[in-house]
């Protein structure tokens, strides 16, 4: 497994959950990943914002290593990757270990995400590096509406490597600057305190986000060691449910499928409308 780093588990040909029965641009994407008959991983997600619940979300993680650059390519190109984005994910791809392609439908169309992964050299990098703690890009993402592809952002997720606990939820809270009332923040440090009392290594991956010409603010931290399952977050995220105003009905039904699934990761923060939100992630069992 490859917890390490922005992935889930990573293991040969799991089966597909069924998502892409019921959405053809979703379909398309598991397709297009299946037909290489390589080994790829699965991590589900919600999100949750105002009087939304996002739950038509996930990535699929290839290690690079055991496909052709020329194959990755083709896919981004089937699934209509805007040409300028192209160009820097093709320029990027050899610092790569682990290429992720995403899928999200929200309440207004569905996005296709394709990220780089450079766990390796970040290692590389943080070793040679006196200060450890000194940021590091960690994932280039690059996202864009499936209809139309003149929409879309990139995204640079930065690693601050060996943060305690304490020194993450101050960067959380500088992320929060100007919002720090959101309840969101309470129950994102809530959370992270929750993690952090379930293992003896505080030291979790904590990424910050931008987006190019946007205002969002956000941040993902890989919490997988703290083995949690997604019904022990159960009391939290139904505080932020109820904040969000989303329908207890709809809420539980989720959990009634996905609350033995371990969690992953946390994300959250301020979108590019100055909305907050959060996301919770959590593996597929089987892989």
């Amino acid at each position: 497994q490859t917890r390490g780093s922005r992935t889930a588990a990573i293991s040969e040909k799991p089966p597909l959950p069924g998502l892409e029965k019921t959405n053809e641009k979703a379909g398309r994407l598991f397709q297009l990943i299946q037909d290489l008959n390589l080994e790829y991983g699965l991590e589900r997600s919600f999100k949750m914002a105002e009087k939304k619940l996002l739950r038509n979300r996930f990535l699929l993680a290839i290690r690079k290593k055991e496909i052709k650059d020329e194959k990755l390519l083709e896919i981004c190109k089937l699934i209509n990757m805007p040409g300028r984005y192209f160009e820097d994910f093709k320029e990027n791809l050899s610092d790569a270990n682990i290429v992720l392609f995403g899928f999200e439908e929200n309440e207004e169309n569905y996005v296709y995400k394709v990220y780089l992964e450079f766990w390796d050299k970040v290692k590389k990098e943080i070793r040679k590096k006196q200060n450890k703690t000194d940021p590091v890009l960690l994932h280039l993402g690059f996202k864009w509406d499936s209809r139309d592809n003149d929409k879309g952002a990139v995204a640079r997720y930065t690693c601050y490597p060996m943060l305690s606990v304490d020194n993450i939820l101050k960067r959380l809270s500088n992320i929060y600057d100007g919002h720090d009332e959101r309840p969101s923040l309470k129950i994102a440090k809530e959370i992270i305190n929750l993690a952090a009392g379930r293992t003896a290594d505080d030291m979790f991956i904590y990424l910050e986000v931008n987006e190019e010409n946007n205002p969002r603010r956000s941040f993902d931290i890989n919490l997988y060691k703290a083995t949690l399952q997604l019904r022990e977050l159960y009391p939290l995220l139904s505080k932020m449910r109820r904040h969000y105003s989303i329908p207890s009905g709809e809420f539980d039904h989720l959990f009634e499928q996905v609350g033995d699934k371990i969690f992953g990761h946390l994300s959250g923060g301020i979108d590019r409308e100055g909305k907050d939100f959060l996301t919770t992630y959590y593996e597929i069992e089987g892989l």
